[in-house]
């Protein structure tokens, strides 16, 4: 396989052992992959299927067992800890589905958190600002002073995805992100994706639904430790035709709650 083919994410023959006691399960199975930059990339499959065990691969969080991980034509399969803290740090954003946000903090305190320990060394007024613009690019200027608890389940995630912004990674990694979201919400968040992704942002994103990989541009299918299936999304949603066309669910947000801005506000 050509190293130097422009492939910004690749797998090379990857496996994935957990041992306990005299157990070995095999969470992810000799696993080649190739995900190019720009690309809009949904990971499915069912629970134990080895999705979020390569996810934590791909996201510098774990190592494989045996075969190579190059992540921009560099290999960090045998990268110790720090190492792979620094290229997490710099290269890649991470999005969950329970949001992760520090309750008694602030969206602009949260959204700062990843340059607490980046290498940048910015100011309070040039972290301020970061902050402030990325939480303005997903739709929550004026909102900054907010805590999660005054904030609907659409606002805090899309204080998590700007958290995920405020290194300016190659990479954002989501894990399920509208999984604790209603069905409008769910398209304003995709929408939002979709708009990154058209940024040049690479997105790899775990999901179960169909619904929710249809707005992706190329679906990769795992069971059992392999894929099953890699091809591009042949009937691709977008989140604006949706909205318009009013086929969300509306949302239950009550006046006066916050509801969230359309994905539209994105910059």
């Amino acid at each position: 396989m050509d190293i130097n083919n422009g492939a910004l994410v690749r797998l090379v023959d990857v496996h994935k052992v957990y041992k306990t006691g005299e157990m070995e399960v095999r969470a992810v199975c000799g696993v080649s992959l190739e995900i190019k930059r720009g690309e809009f990339v949904a990971l499915m499959g069912a629970s134990g299927s080895g999705k979020s065990t390569l996810m934590n691969i791909l996201g510098c969080l774990d190592r494989p067992t045996s075969g190579s991980y190059f992540l921009d034509d560099a290999d960090v399969s045998g990268l110790d800890r720090d190492q792979l803290a620094d290229i997490r740090n710099r290269k890649i954003g991470f999005v969950f589905q329970n949001f992760n946000l520090l309750p008694r903090t602030s969206a602009r305190e949260n959204a700062e958190l990843p340059l607490v320990y980046s290498t940048q060394h910015l100011s309070h007024a040039q972290l301020r600002e970061r902050a402030d613009r990325v939480l303005a690019s997903v739709g929550l200027a004026g909102r900054e002073d907010h805590h999660p608890s005054q904030l609907s389940g659409g606002q805090q995630q899309r204080v998590a995805i700007a958290r995920a912004l405020i290194n300016e990674p190659e990479i954002l990694l989501a894990d399920e992100p509208t999984g604790n979201l209603d069905s409008r919400t769910s398209v304003e968040i995709m929408g939002i994706f979709q708009q990154l992704n058209e940024s040049g942002i690479t997105i790899i994103m775990v999901t179960h639904e169909q619904d929710i990989a249809a707005y992706a541009q190329r679906s990769v299918m795992m069971r059992d430790g392999v894929i099953l299936e890699d091809h591009a999304v042949s009937k691709r949603t977008t989140a604006a035709t949706q909205l318009q066309n009013g086929r969300a669910r509306p949302n239950t947000t009550r006046p006066g709650e916050g509801a969230p801005e359309p994905a539209s506000t994105l910059q």
